[in-house]
């Protein structure tokens, strides 16, 4: 029988026994409450942590995209430009997607090498990657390579001088209408010439016709002799009209008459009468049955206006004169056409067809300055007259003065633009505004000057020199014909590179949205009794927008 006092001591330790295991109990309830808090606090930060991933991932993925810009558009001209269809030349999304979605999960789950294995508690998938909507170059009329260029220009120029040498060119519009009324004043002095001619030969018809009918009045066949006051009328009848027969021809001494040796040389080839060969102008052409202004376009659909101003407008005409080929600029890399300012300005497939474009339209314009100065030089003016006296005397056609006056102008007008415009494609300036100063041909000096290619203008300092009025003519083209032109142009460089011969700009993104959708398990939660609501795990869906041009890219996603 056991004493008192070990029966008591067994029901203390049988007490402190269950003491101890409540204790135990409590304390491993107390534990995985605590590391249930601290796995939850775990997997809530790396669920916090993940949609950070998600955010930065889909910004890197995008703008790696847009990393892969056409080598040859930024080298040659300094724009970004980015192939959809990887050298096709179609439009491919399903390519740029598979590619994205590649980066994407590169990027999560990178490949380790070397030994052992490597853990990332932050590691998800890309479940899938798309674009949204995007933007292509030749969009809006080419609208994202011109805000490139504006925006390109805005950094390497300033825009007070870019203004100012939009403000030296100002009346160039004026001065081409102004010079199609040279072409209107030369054909009516020679069509008045002709028409006064001929009707001085119908009168001298008519005054012989009488004369004839006198004559069978008075000598008759009747045997009759006339009267002496009758022989002596019909003698003054027969004078009469051998002198108006006489005056119908041609003057034994004729005048100088310019204007026939003028309009001969406008029906002629302009480039013969300004150039001095023919062996320094470009062959080169291209193709315009699949030019980018004349086949049905791809489109992307992102929503879009282009609203540029005269500023920037001023700044793409500043970014041509630098980035593009012109008669006065050649350029060294490889160009399907010497002249492309000429080609943006006058939209011809060859080299010679937009140069002779641009020479005429150089001539219209410097006629129309000339012909107006001509018209406020009185000695000039009485020069003209005075050999259009001497013109109309010998031609018997006293009353067609005025005209053959507007005429002479007229041509000495042409032949002062023919000279100037030697200078100009020889690299030298002319002057602006013409003055007696600065005039270089004379009346007398007209038809022998007209093929003479060696007889130029006076050059001067501080005039306009070729460059200066082609970018006064882009100045004044739209915007919509150089954005499609330069398109095309861009285009056809660039399949002259090894790789790029199937390009299309209408294939090309210049900005996109893409959407990116995640998977990640859950991973602290598996260590506590809740893990079995971690099947699904969770998703991410995350949007992001990137422009070559535009400053409101940015993210947003969805949990």
């Amino acid at each position: 029988m056991l004493s008192r006092k070990t029966k008591r001591e067994d029901e203390c330790c049988l007490l402190i026994g269950m003491r101890t295991g409540s204790i135990t109990v409590f304390m491993s309830l107390l534990l995985m409450l605590i590391a249930s808090l601290l796995f939850t606090l775990l997997e809530g930060s790396r669920y916090m942590m993940l949609g950070m991933m998600a955010v930065l991932n889909s910004q890197s993925v995008t703008e790696s995209m847009f990393a892969e810009y056409q080598a040859p558009a930024y080298h040659n001209y300094h724009l970004f430009i980015m192939d959809s269809g990887y050298g096709a030349g179609e439009l491919m999304l399903s390519k740029v997607n598979a590619r994205m979605q590649e980066l994407g999960q590169e990027n999560l789950n990178p490949v380790v090498s070397g030994f052992g294995r490597h853990s990332n508690f932050l590691q998800m998938n890309v479940t899938d990657s798309s674009v949204v909507r995007y933007e292509l170059a030749t969009d809006r009329n080419a609208g994202p390579l011109l805000e490139q260029m504006s925006q390109l220009m805005k950094k390497e120029a300033a825009a007070d001088l870019a203004q100012q040498a939009y403000q030296k060119v100002t009346g160039i519009q004026e001065s081409d209408s102004q010079g199609k009324k040279t072409d209107q004043y030369l054909d009516g002095a020679l069509d008045t010439m002709e028409q006064a001619k001929e009707a001085a030969k119908e009168a001298a018809k008519e005054t012989a016709g009488q004369a004839a009918k006198a004559v069978d009045l008075t000598g008759g066949t009747s045997g009759i002799r006339p009267a002496g006051s009758a022989k002596i009328k019909a003698r003054h009848m027969r004078n009469a009209a051998v002198a108006a027969e006489d005056s119908a021809d041609p003057p034994e001494q004729e005048v100088e008459n310019p204007m026939e040796q003028v309009k001969s040389a406008k029906s002629s080839p302009l480039l013969a009468q300004i150039l001095s060969g023919s062996g320094g102008i470009s062959t080169k052409q291209i193709s315009k049955e699949d030019a980018v202004e004349r086949r049905t376009l791809n489109t992307g659909n992102q929503e879009g206006s282009s609203s540029a101003g005269i500023l920037d407008k001023v700044l793409i005409m500043q970014y041509l004169k630098k980035y593009t080929a012109s008669y006065q600029h050649p350029v060294a890399v490889p160009h399907a056409l010497a002249y492309e300012q000429e080609y943006l300005l006058c939209g011809k497939y060859s080299d010679e067809d937009n140069l002779e474009k641009v020479a005429a339209r150089l001539l219209l314009v410097r006629e129309g300055i000339n012909f107006a100065y001509l018209m406020t030089d009185s000695a000039k003016k009485e020069e003209a007259f005075a050999m259009a006296s001497a013109i109309a005397v010998a031609a018997a056609i006293p009353g067609a003065v005025k005209a053959i006056q507007m005429g002479l102008l007229a041509s000495w007008a042409y032949a002062e633009s023919v000279v100037e415009l030697r200078t100009l494609f020889s690299g030298g300036k002319i002057a602006a505004v013409k003055s007696a100063g600065n005039w270089n041909v004379s009346l007398s000096q007209i038809a022998s000057v007209l093929f003479q290619t060696s007889v130029k203008a006076r050059e001067v300092s501080n005039g306009l020199d070729y460059e200066d009025y082609l970018q006064a003519f882009l100045a004044l083209e739209s915007l919509p014909k150089i954005g499609n032109r330069f398109a095309n142009l861009l285009e056809k460089n660039m399949r002259l590179y090894a790789g790029y011969e199937q390009v299309k700009l209408d294939c090309m993104i210049t900005a996109m949205e893409a959407e990116h959708a995640y998977h990640a398990r859950q991973v602290f939660l598996t260590f506590v009794t809740v893990g079995r609501l971690s099947k699904n795990g969770y998703e991410y869906r995350k949007k992001y927008y990137f422009s070559y041009t535009r400053t409101d890219a940015g993210s947003q996603g969805v949990f």
